[in-house]
């Protein structure tokens, strides 16, 4: 090993600490409330707990949904869709056509 790695840790405690920005001016600035809101990921990932899918948001800048997968009325169309009771064989459909 190096000698000027093995250094006494009083030389790393003579640096003074990063000075902390008051309350007030911390919440005043908007780069400060932009580093307190965590980003929000794009594109987000949601379950439908009632259709037992996956729809993919796409956001736009102001964070609203601006697109998603399956669309809205493809959502919709799912749960108009009859469902089968438990233990009961699904309808046939016919392919032939």
């Amino acid at each position: 090993m190096s000698a000027d790695l093995l250094q006494p840790l009083g030389a790393a405690a003579a640096i003074p600490p990063a000075r902390a920005l008051p309350a007030e001016a911390s919440a005043a600035t908007p780069t400060a409330r932009a580093l307190a809101a965590p980003p929000m990921p794009n594109p987000r990932l949601r379950l439908d707990p009632s259709l037992s899918l996956v729809v993919i948001e796409f956001r736009d800048a102001g964070g609203e949904v601006s697109q998603s997968i399956p669309s809205p009325k493809e959502l919709a169309a799912y749960r108009d869709q009859p469902r089968a009771e438990p233990g009961e064989a699904p309808a046939t459909v016919d392919v032939r056509r």
